[in-house]
């Protein structure tokens, strides 16, 4: 892989914030080997199907993880239309054929009927979720000679599932709010949506708004976390940085960056997680949605920009590179367990900063 020749170029492929000139540097040497490494992973253990399971080559097929590996390979420059590494871009494909296939089969609810272990955690629409983000960002990114016949079968699959998603938004702008994180799901819901509507595709019947006051709503304002309670779904304690990460990705991506209140969650959330900080000896270490979380968190702080950029993506970067292991993955071993899921959102994390998905974009 030619990772190296991407970043001397990605500072002007899309309109992201350029990093301050007097910010630490965003991609290392070290980072850059760290993703190489992943990408081998991750490219060595696509089944044949184009899918990826939640570990090894051969597990049950996962149409989260294989968003998520597609994801992460687009990511580092490879999509459908072409990149530096010809095996990347092939499994792209791949990948994409295997989810176009199963939105075919259940246009609405890809996962119709299913019981997953990330369905158990982020709810039972999670992989409908992340099958919009990656089906927007290849239909987004399509190369010219694309077959128009195959352009507008995407994008009526996309239609399909994004008027299902938008359908099943609660009065109070929430998705899953029966689930113990419903933040993260209604994170994931509004990124589907919003990178659907970015790719061209019409939103109906979904309220941004809502989904806007949902994320404050959740604010404590004496702390700055967003962990309160609503009914019977209760976060607090370590699902905070979960809860932290999602609104902020909402928020930061709306334009509310500028509130007084968003700064100081994002504010707290680095000081949670951050050395010494009350977190800082859980995050990264045991769970896959922590992996996540990471990924959402960046880009976040992307879009601010300036000081608590600078703070924390050499944080997160490094933590990153010091925990990943020899075989260049990341594992969750609780929740969201396996080593796919949590090295596919790894791969995001570090390079968030190549800003080559439009789903960065403020």
């Amino acid at each position: 892989m030619r990772l190296p020749a991407i970043a001397s170029l990605i500072a002007v492929v899309f309109a992201a914030p350029a990093p301050a000139q007097d910010s630490p540097a965003e991609i290392t040497e070290k980072s850059q080997k760290s993703v190489e490494k992943a990408t081998r992973w991750i490219l060595k253990n696509q089944n044949r199907n184009g899918s990826w399971g939640l570990d090894v080559k051969g597990t049950s097929e996962c149409i989260t993880c294989t968003s998520l590996c597609a994801l992460a390979l687009m990511a580092a420059g490879n999509h459908e239309r072409g990149g530096p590494d010809r095996e990347s871009v092939d499994a792209v494909r791949s990948a994409l054929e295997f989810v176009l296939t199963k939105a075919r089969q259940k246009p609405k609810d890809i996962a119709h009927g299913a019981t997953t272990l990330v369905q158990n955690k982020l709810g039972h629409k999670v992989h409908t979720f992340f099958a919009i983000v990656f089906l927007t960002q290849a239909y987004g990114m399509r190369g010219r000679w694309v077959p128009r016949e195959h352009l507008e079968e995407m994008r009526e699959v996309l239609s399909d599932m994004v008027t299902s998603v938008a359908s099943s938004q609660e009065s109070d702008g929430s998705w899953h709010k029966e689930m113990f994180g419903s933040l993260k799901a209604t994170a994931m819901a509004w990124l589907a949506l919003r990178s659907a509507s970015s790719a061209g595709i019409e939103i109906k019947n979904a309220a941004v708004d809502k989904i806007v006051a949902f994320m404050k709503k959740a604010q404590n304002p004496s702390t700055g976390h967003f962990d309160r309670c609503f009914g019977n779904n209760a976060w607090g304690g370590y699902q905070t940085i979960y809860a932290d990460a999602s609104a902020l990705r909402v928020l930061y991506g709306m334009g509310d960056g500028a509130s007084a209140e968003t700064k100081k969650g994002a504010e707290a959330m680095i000081k949670s997680v951050g050395r010494n900080g009350p977190m800082s000896t859980q995050f990264l270490t045991v769970e896959g949605e922590d992996y996540l979380c990471s990924a959402m968190m960046t880009q976040a702080m992307m879009i601010e920009g300036g000081k608590l950029w600078a703070q924390w993506f050499p944080f997160v970067r490094d933590e990153l590179i010091k925990r990943q292991s020899n075989d260049g993955t990341w594992t969750g071993t609780a929740c969201i367990s396996g080593k796919t899921f949590a090295t596919a959102c790894a791969v995001l994390t570090l390079t968030t900063p190549y800003r080559l998905l439009p789903l960065y974009e403020n």
